[in-house]
């Protein structure tokens, strides 16, 4: 770690504490979702379409209900409330399919039954008379005119623009234009958990434990569809095994608690991998076409970006995925014209959704090959050109956002010497002929948080009766470290032993809401809130102490022993758990932080994000051009994510999206006919294992925010962010072909080699 000064408490900002559940999780003690069980508890199961596009005739379930065993079964006309679901504003999903399925799998009944094979042979008995419609299967064809309606609104279900200068001026004035079109495919999300939920009836409604990234909008979810107020139902998670931007399945959670209310008995209802394969949520696959302007002297002088991206068949995450690829369609570079434009549209194909990047990497990608190929087109060095466009303190971002503690330039200027000065991944002697070896690389910046939107972190802070101090956030640990941060957190701003703080995660019964975990938001936003309710808690304990005491606050002091935390100055001592006795467990206080940004006009400008992670990836690749097969070598990682509250975590981040990003791509790939998915397990899904890993080096060049937690900002999504950009500029420097197409598979590395030997001399 090199940079700025840590701030005062050495002993816990900047350590590499455990996270509280690793024990549990490597000895199998951990108890996720699926583990939990309950008395005569029943399990429910999806009767799933067969079509990706259907008109629902008849559906006759006599069968069904027949069978010993089977307790209910429950359609669309059985939902009391409303049958949509949404994590955005759109709320156009079904629960169940009423007239018509939109997508291969979608639910169109629910059985609940005594075993799980139970249900399953009621649903195969549960018969769906359908009239097929036409599938639509690419976004392009679903925008022409005579294409088939999926949308209540049509097929186009989200434009956005981002516009700054005169794009179009500027490139027919520019020097040199690259012009570009890159395509990315549909990745599954692969966390180890599939989804799971239990149900059970409590005297006044249901309680939920869900596999989830926010128990709150379940909540509300579930309300809307039970038609109930939302005091009836709790929701809480369990330990989640891996999210990624997916666990976000409303429907999943609504149709186990129409189940439970229906037969007033526990319910559980889990995927098996290859149900979860066909409905949980994708990363969008895009088309996307880039026109970069600029100077002999390689000044950017325009970006313009078309990009398409496939919604699937429900908005779920679209309306705010999309803007967020069209406000770093730039990348982090300054640029005085741009017209960044993005459009979601509906197909046949499953939901797209929230995936680790929230939409960048594909971005990314398209946007640094473009870097490459323009340096190559002005015969410069591809760092030199970034070097020379790199966004400073004080530029302006293509929304018109003045920025404030860039790092762009040192960042690219480390990754540069190490990268030249590096001799581990430099062979011995003399490749074979038919193998090529070289570096290439990718810049980003990510914004943290909501776009343009408000985004409060909220927590609570308590003495709680074992003396112990306890903050409350309901934004749950998806595995990757927030409480264990958040109570280093707290530990520091409250000056005492992080032993004595406990961190409440995801609880609607004793959490407030403070938002989802998704959008790299958890460090930077629901840590401020962390840090302002830790201190007005010690403020709040100081004064109870001086109001018992008589004693002013300014002498008093909270300190942690080997007995605990203690109250103490000028003569006068007192346990925290004494304190708590005494004021009747009365010591609380609550703190929100809602970061300062605006929302984007129509235009696209605005102040989208009040923080911002930068960063370089470098790549070095090995080529077989025989075989196509892609090695990566090592993976260079060199980032400012504000001071790093806990190394090793921001480590294990780190690693853990360069492999993410590395299978992104090379491998990754949903395969889809007519609707549905054709490689739905992971023999056939090629994930990257521990064997394919590179090296990998880490460098956190520290430089603290002045807006976040001790300067701290977040690493989640943009860890992955620019690795396969990075990977797909060394494979194309290695090679001379141009690699425009992800993933990198066999066949794409050795189509592309073959069109470029076959190119005229």
């Amino acid at each position: 770690m090199k940079g700025a000064a840590r701030p005062s408490d050495e002993n816990v900002i900047g350590r590499s504490v455990l996270k509280e559940d690793a024990r549990d999780k490597v000895t199998g003690g951990a108890r996720y979702a699926a583990d939990l069980w309950r008395p005569a508890m029943l399990y429910g199961k999806a009767v799933r379409a067969t079509h990706a596009h259907a008109i629902i005739r008849k559906v006759d379930s006599a069968d069904a209900l027949r069978m010993e065993g089977v307790r209910a079964i429950i359609t669309a006309s059985d939902i009391p409330g409303k049958n949509r679901i949404g994590m955005t504003g759109a709320k156009d999903q079904r629960v169940l399919a009423e007239d018509r399925v939109r997508f291969w799998g979608e639910a169109v009944a629910l059985v609940a039954a005594v075993s799980p094979e139970l249900a399953d042979e009621a649903c195969r008995r549960v018969k769906i008379e359908y009239e097929p419609l036409p599938v639509l299967e690419d976004p392009e064809t679903a925008l022409r005119p005579d294409a088939p309606v999926i949308g209540e609104k049509g097929n186009l279900c989200v434009y956005r623009k981002v516009a700054k200068g005169d794009c179009e001026r500027a490139l027919a004035e520019a020097e040199v234009v690259v012009e570009g079109e890159y395509r990315t495919s549909p990745v599954e999300h692969a966390y180890i958990e599939p989804e799971a939920v239990l149900v059970e009836p409590t005297d006044n409604g249901i309680f939920v434990w869900s596999s989830t990234k926010s128990v709150h909008l379940d909540q509300a979810e579930i309300a809307g569809v039970l038609g109930w107020p939302l005091d009836r139902i709790g929701v809480a998670a369990p330990v989640i095994g891996g999210s990624f931007g997916g666990k976000s399945d409303l429907a999943l959670n609504a149709m186990a608690s129409l189940l439970a209310v229906r037969t007033k008995a526990s319910v559980a209802m889990g995927y098996d991998r290859e149900e979860s394969f066909q409905v949980s949520t994708k990363r969008h696959a895009c088309v996307i076409r880039y026109k970069h302007g600029a100077r002999k002297d390689g000044t950017l002088t325009a970006v313009k970006m078309d990009l398409i991206a496939d919604a699937g068949a429900y908005n779920d995450y679209t309306s705010v995925v999309l803007p967020r690829m069209a406000i770093h369609g730039a990348g982090p570079y300054r640029v005085p014209n741009v017209m960044l434009e993005v459009r979601g549209v509906h197909t046949n194909n499953p939901v797209s959704g929230a995936m680790r990047g929230f939409g960048q990497p594909q971005v990314a990608f398209g946007c640094e090959r473009q870097m490459d190929r323009l340096a190559a087109a002005l015969g410069m060095d591809p760092w030199d050109l970034r070097l020379k466009n790199a966004l400073e303190d004080g530029d302006t971002s293509a929304t018109g956002q003045v920025l404030q503690g860039v790092t762009m330039r040192g960042l690219l200027e480390e990754a540069r010497a190490r990268v030249f000065e590096d001799e581990s991944v430099r062979p011995a002697g003399d490749l074979p002929f038919f193998e090529k070896e070289a570096w290439g690389m990718a810049c980003f910046h990510y914004g943290n948080g909501r776009t343009g939107l408000p985004n409060p972190g909220v927590a609570d802070g308590l003495v709680d009766p074992e003396g112990l101090v306890r903050v409350c956030v309901g934004s749950p640990d998806i595995g990757q470290g927030s409480t264990t941060v958040l109570g280093q957190i707290t530990a520091a701003a409250m000056g005492i032993s992080i032993d004595h703080v406990k961190v409440v995660t995801a609880d609607t019964r004793c959490t407030p809401d403070s938002g989802t975990t998704s959008g790299t938001r958890l460090t930077a936003i629901v840590g401020n809130a962390v840090k302002l309710v830790a201190r007005r808690l010690k403020e709040e304990i100081l004064q109870k102490a001086a109001k018992l005491s008589g004693i002013e606050v300014r002498e008093l002091s909270l300190t942690s022993g080997p007995e605990g935390l203690l109250v103490s100055g000028g003569g006068f001592s007192m346990s925290l758990k004494d304190l708590f006795l005494a004021f009747d467990g009365t010591i609380k206080a609550g703190a929100t932080y809602d970061p300062p940004v605006t929302p984007l006009d129509e235009e696209g400008r605005g102040n989208p994000y009040a923080f911002y992670t930068y960063g370089v990836q470098a790549a070095c690749v090995r080529v077989n051009t025989f075989t196509g097969k892609v090695a990566v070598r090592k993976v260079l990682a060199v980032y400012d994510a504000g001071t790093v509250i806990n190394p090793v975590l921001f480590t294990g981040q780190v690693e853990g999206g360069i492999v993410m990003g590395a299978g992104f791509a090379l491998g990754e790939e949903i395969r889809l006919e007519h609707g549905r998915v054709i490689n739905p397990n992971f023999d056939e899904y090629m994930l990257l294992t521990s064997v394919d890993a590179p090296e990998m080096e880490v460098v956190a060049v520290e430089e603290p925010d002045r807006e976040g937690p001790f300067g701290a900002k977040g690493i989640g999504e943009p860890a992955l962010v620019p690795t396969a950009g990075a990977i797909a500029n060394a494979v194309s420097r290695a090679t001379g072909g141009d690699f425009r197409h992800l993933p990198l598979s066999l066949e794409e590395v050795t189509s592309t080699l073959a069109a470029k030997e076959g190119e005229p001399a």
